[in-house]
């Protein structure tokens, strides 16, 4: 998992070292903790764990972005080689002409790549440079292929061709993966982290509110003040046991949520933070409801 951040991150353009950031993140944490101590208030815990994974999941999610157009556009980029070598070009011809299309971040990787192989390197040590510098497991098994093909003196076109429309096929089954868990991802967002916490929200506060019911009948001699201050015990430990239940079911809710949406569970260090942000804003705002309406 580290070293798999790391390559990410390096392939981000963003020029940090990776540790870092983890550095940095624990830090934060850390000052988050110690301040949600000293202060009694879980609202700095929070935002320590948001900044953190600002600061830590930013740089990867970009990489994890730039990697996505690469694998978007890789298949038609295949077929576009196999028809360069079918009309009779070179490599270097079809990986100059793919390095001049249309193909966002893979067309600058084949312009790297292109370079690579004006100072020398062949097609295949050029393209294996490529998916060792890329995370991406699509370009990593078509470079093995096309590396093997070449070597025993296969079609090259025609393994281009099946290899395309074998990484046209998982990117679509990804794609279509995405679409179909929606609803259900949609449902998990809403009531783990709005809709759950608002409610216990609501309950704590009108909890809170029959404890300000009970400071009056004090004032009236019906309750006495070790009564009261018991209950109060009680409710504060109550809303403690509380509010770490929305800190931690909202945190896993982001990793189930990254674990439907993406079938990756490490994805959910950049679902969890946002999760959390929401059920804890939830959570105070069903506290701040009730209080506004008694």
């Amino acid at each position: 998992m580290l070293k798999e951040y790391s390559k990410v991150v390096k392939y981000s353009g963003i020029r940090v070292d990776p540790r870092i950031l983890l550095t940095l993140g624990v830090i934060i944490v850390l000052g988050g903790v110690a301040v949600t101590f000293l202060l009694r208030d879980f609202l700095y815990l929070v935002i320590a764990l948001v900044i953190a994974d600002v600061v830590v999941m930013y740089p990867y999610y970009i990489g994890k972005k730039r990697i996505s157009e690469i694998e978007e556009n890789l298949s038609e980029a295949l077929r576009q080689i196999a028809s360069v070598l079918r009309s009779g070009g070179t490599f270097e011809v079809a990986v100059r002409e793919i390095a001049v299309s249309d193909y966002g971040e893979l067309s600058r990787e084949f312009a790297r790549m292109l370079r690579e192989m004006e100072g020398g390197k062949s097609f295949v040590a050029a393209l294996q440079t490529m998916a060792a510098r890329v995370e991406s497991d699509f370009l990593r098994k078509a470079a093995v292929i096309i590396a093997d093909s070449v070597r025993t003196g296969g079609r090259v076109a025609d393994v281009l061709d099946e290899i395309a429309e074998d990484v046209r096929k998982f990117y679509q089954i990804k794609k279509e993966r995405r679409t179909r868990t929606t609803m259900q991802f949609l449902f998990l967002a809403v009531s783990a982290a709005v809709l759950g916490p608002f409610l216990l929200g609501v309950s704590i506060g009108i909890v809170n509110f029959m404890i300000g019911i009970g400071e009056r009948l004090v004032e009236a001699g019906t309750l006495t003040p070790q009564e009261l201050a018991a209950r109060e015990a009680a409710v504060s430990s109550l809303e403690l046991i509380i509010t770490v239940f929305v800190i931690v079911e909202s945190i896993l809710a982001g990793f189930m949520g990254a674990l439907i949406r993406e079938g990756r569970l490490a994805y959910g260090a950049v679902l969890a933070p946002v999760f959390l942000l929401l059920a804890y804003l939830s959570f105070l705002g069903g506290k701040f409801v009730v209080g506004v309406i008694t």
